[in-house]
């Protein structure tokens, strides 16, 4: 089977060679390979064959037949996902950084992808062999959510509703640099860069890209925004923010890798510098996806917290001191969230209250107060990990309360399995004698200071810092 190419030079194209034209700006052909159909004889220009030396002009028109290769079919692998949202139509994932969404060249293993179908059960077929499901995509050190189809018509409906921009997303990105207004939008055209093909751009001809974006806190050398693209353009806010001279912390293939401080205040340089060497992929997260459901039963609306990484980078742009002083522990619940706080030097952990009758705004307003009030910059939420190590739906609950205190306080918000905490403040207040009543108004702080504690040991140990 081969594909028809049809190109004309634009007039405000620089003159160039054949090779190099068709090469960046036919985006399935590299260099190389468009050099090698030129020569083979699949490609004519104004109707001619010519060589790949040949200089192309304004006006003229290149077109190519090209064999398309047979694609193997992606494999199945067993690779543990953490997934937000599941039903019959679609599965929302929270994807973690260093995981590429669909095999091509290069990363042909160890894809969401392929571990989506090591899960078993269906995807849609619309993306064909190596990208069943797929309906979006994230760049592979970009975190957070991406909804994947399981079936044709599911896959088409969410295509329409990207296409339409009702899918709202929302990103956290780490900059460098700060922000005279408070918010602005981008909006500038974005494609292939001439002379390297696998890097995007703002230039002119490229495809329409808006990205609106906000303040959530600014620092004297960085700011963390949050961003709502309404479209979708490979790299589109990274491309952006490096237009705006305000790179992504971190992101080497856009300026956000810093060899230089010399726009950094020179009182803030040593921690700059610090920021950039914890800094090990681009500070950019998907935190929110919210959508109409392609069965038309409703919105569906997910959330994900900073992954740890994202979160130890934000801290050091927030605190040059480091994360001194006490830590809150949360066991979250339906009905009731228990509290435990540790001393000043991160050893003991010990129940503080238990928090009824809020909602996950109000638990995170009463937890902001406490950080104030105690000076705390870490707090560990409990996170219900299955024994088989899958997510269920109080995992799910406890990273919704984790965004929510994200929102509310400056502290970095951490996540530790709590499998054994309740279990283990029963028994400890069994063994204290405490009766049945006053367990059950207890429990829930204990299993707070339970989890709280396992996270302080693991700090003692030297395995969180």
């Amino acid at each position: 089977m081969s594909r028809h190419i049809a190109l004309i030079v634009a007039e405000d194209d620089p003159p160039d060679r054949l090779d190099h034209y068709l090469g960046a700006h036919a985006p399935e052909l590299s260099r190389t390979r468009a050099k090698e159909i030129i020569v083979e004889g699949l490609v004519t220009l104004n109707g001619e064959p010519v060589k790949p030396s040949t200089k192309v002009t304004p006006g003229d028109v290149i077109e190519a037949d090209v064999k398309e290769p047979r694609t193997p079919a992606a494999a199945p692998e067993n690779i543990p996902l953490d997934v937000v949202y599941e039903d019959d139509d679609i599965v929302v994932i929270d994807k973690p950084a260093g995981m590429v969404v669909h095999p091509a060249p290069g990363s042909m293993t160890g894809t969401l992808v392929n571990a989506l179908l090591g899960r078993g059960g269906g995807l849609s077929a619309v993306g064909g062999h190596l990208r069943p499901g797929i309906v979006h995509r994230l760049d592979r050190d970009t975190t957070g959510l991406i909804v994947v189809a399981k079936n044709d018509v599911a896959h088409r409906a969410m295509s329409e509703a990207f296409q339409a921009r009702l899918v709202k997303k929302v990103y956290l990105a780490l900059v460098w640099g700060t922000f005279r207004e408070e918010e602005g939008v981008v909006d500038e055209p974005v494609g292939r860069r001439v002379n390297d093909r696998k890097r995007m751009a703002v230039v002119a001809g490229g495809r329409p890209a808006v990205t609106p974006w906000r303040v959530r806190e600014g620092f004297p050398f960085a700011s963390l925004l949050e961003l709502r693209p309404e479209t979708g353009r490979t790299h589109q806010i990274r491309v952006h923010m490096s237009h705006l001279r305000r790179s992504v912390i971190g992101d080497g293939d856009y300026g956000g890798d810093k060899s230089a401080y010399g726009d950094v205040p020179p009182h803030y340089r040593r921690q700059a510098k610090r920021v950039n060497g914890l800094a090990s992929r681009q500070a950019l997260h998907a935190r929110e996806l919210r959508f109409p459901h392609p069965s038309g039963k409703g919105e569906v609306r997910v959330s994900s917290p900073m992954p740890p990484d994202f979160a130890a980078v934000l801290s050091a742009v927030r605190y040059a001191d480091g994360e001194t002083g006490r830590v809150l522990g949360i066991d979250p619940g339906e009905v009731r969230v228990g509290v435990a706080v540790s001393d000043e030097g991160r050893l003991l952990a010990r129940p503080l209250d238990t928090l009824t009758g809020l909602d996950d705004r109000g638990v995170a307003a009463a937890i902001a107060g406490l950080c104030d009030e105690l000076g705390v910059r870490v707090v560990v939420v409990g996170y219900p990990v299955r024994m088989d190590g899958t997510i269920g739906a109080r995992a799910v609950r406890s990273k919704e309360l984790a965004v929510a205190i994200e929102d509310a306080t400056r502290a970095r918000v951490v996540l530790h399995d709590e499998r054994l905490s309740s279990a283990e403040a029963e028994r400890i207040m069994r063994e204290r004698g405490e009766t049945a009543r006053n367990r059950k108004g207890r429990v829930d702080e204990l299993a707070a200071s339970v989890i709280l504690q396992g996270y302080l040991d693991f700090l003692g140990q030297g395995m969180g810092r």
